[in-house]
């Protein structure tokens, strides 16, 4: 019997209560949303934006494939950081062995970025429909090579956004992880903070 109570267990949930916490979910997503926006504005800012990058008569440009890249760095990046602000906040309820308790975490950050994604994505889909409106009218001026070099284009930017989206989900998934595990750790924030910024006691 002594053995019998090292052996954890994971007792049912009680009726109503759900171990899904929308508080710290909505604050990852929140974290996200925000890094994505800045690092966006950043790469648009260095010249790494989709309509920085226009086709030309010599073909495609190498910048097509430098905004591919960004938006995987982005996507990974923002997701990472929401689902570990996910993950260390959720609260541990403590009655779930250690393989339930990583589930649940991982779970957080990833609910964390198909929040982010479902907003960012329909914002995109807004701005887009809206650019679309104005450039029908200059789509005829385009010879039929530069229209085929701008399908690619499209081509080689929808490949970076989905497959920063998957990068996204697994990074959202480890980070909430890592956040879970920190959070039962007691992990101080001054882990992650260079010796010579920290505060000096």
């Amino acid at each position: 019997m002594a053995e019998q109570e090292h052996i954890p267990k994971t007792t049912a949930p009680r009726p109503g209560v759900s171990y899904l916490e929308w508080g710290a979910i909505f604050g990852g997503a929140a974290v996200a949303g925000a890094l994505a926006t800045v690092l966006s504005q950043f790469g648009a800012g260095i010249g790494l934006a989709a309509s920085d990058a226009q086709p030309t008569q010599d073909g495609l440009s190498w910048a097509l494939f430098l905004i591919g890249l960004w938006l995987i760095l982005v996507a990974f990046a923002s997701a990472s950081a929401g689902g570990y602000v996910a993950g260390r906040m959720r609260s541990h309820f403590g009655d779930g062995t250690a393989d339930e308790s990583e589930f649940r975490d991982g779970i957080h950050g990833t609910v964390v970025w198909a929040l982010s994604t479902l907003v960012l994505g329909a914002g995109a889909a807004l701005i887009s429909a809206i650019s679309g409106l104005g450039a029908t009218s200059a789509s005829g001026e385009m010879t039929e090579e530069m229209m085929r070099m701008a399908q690619n284009a499209s081509v080689i930017t929808a490949f970076g956004s989905a497959a920063g989206a998957v990068l996204g989900a697994a990074g959202a998934w480890f980070a909430g992880v890592a956040g879970g595990k920190h959070r039962d750790e007691g992990l101080s924030v001054h882990s992650f903070v260079p010796a010579a910024l920290r505060r000096k006691a």
